[in-house]
């Protein structure tokens, strides 16, 4: 049973950030009775002046929880990072988008067992189709509003431009973001997310990260890829 979270954060740098030059992810958890809990930690670099030849560190906590379906086996839980992707949404602010992939193996149920569950799971995938409605409503409300105080802000004060920083600035900056993960057995696990580009191949791509297109396709469809899109690439180390 695999399934995706998603995580939405705005992270204020309480000073002004003109250019970010390198960012990762890491992700620590623990199973509990009933729930994943942890923390996700954004750390990397910024710029503050355009023309600035020093980088300043930055770090950010982010604790979660995620409560774990009741026929999952809790001892067979395992926390991944599926994306991760950031946005700029004022000089001093960055909006972070996550997404953890939570997998476990199911538990063998009694055929009466299942039908006694049936309702109960209706009722629980409508409630989590209304909370993601709703969520989707605020973060677009929230949007609008920045929006309206950024307008305004810049009208009144005349201030500089702000030149949004996107995914694709990370790609110019720093071509390949690389996101960290640790496991239990302290080993850490390096995505790399690499921006296919015309002329490249796959298998030039395995070349450029010693990996092979069976761990490539384990992470990526690769059946119809074209220029710009982003793949994943994990490799091990301890």
């Amino acid at each position: 049973m695999k399934s995706v979270i998603p995580f939405t954060k705005e992270l204020d740098f309480n000073a002004k950030v003109n250019e970010i030059t390198s960012i990762s992810l890491e992700r620590e958890f623990e199973v509990e009775d009933g729930s994943v809990d942890g923390n996700l930690f954004v750390s990397g670099d910024y710029k503050s002046h355009e023309i600035s030849v020093n980088v300043i560190p930055f770090s950010f906590k982010i604790p979660f929880s995620i409560e774990i379906p009741d026929n999952i086996k809790k001892d067979s839980v395992t926390i991944e990072i599926s994306d991760f992707a950031y946005d700029m949404i004022d000089e001093s602010k960055i909006k972070v988008n996550i997404e953890l992939e939570l997998e476990g193996e199911e538990e063998v149920v009694s055929e009466e067992k299942e039908e006694s569950q049936v309702n109960v799971d209706s009722e629980e995938i409508i409630k989590m189709l209304e909370e993601e409605k709703e969520n989707e409503r605020d973060e677009k409300n929230n949007i609008e509003e920045e929006n309206e105080r950024n307008d305004s802000v810049d009208s009144e004060e005349n201030v500089e431009s702000r030149i949004p920083v996107q995914n694709e600035q990370l790609k110019n900056d720093n071509e390949n973001l690389i996101l960290q993960s640790v496991n239990n057995d302290n080993e850490y696990t390096t995505y790399h997310i690499h921006v296919y580009k015309n002329g490249e191949t796959i298998e030039t791509i395995c070349t450029m990260y010693n990996s092979n297109m069976n761990i490539l396709a384990d992470y990526n469809d690769l059946t119809n890829i074209t220029p710009g899109d982003k793949l994943i690439i994990p490799s091990e180390n301890e």
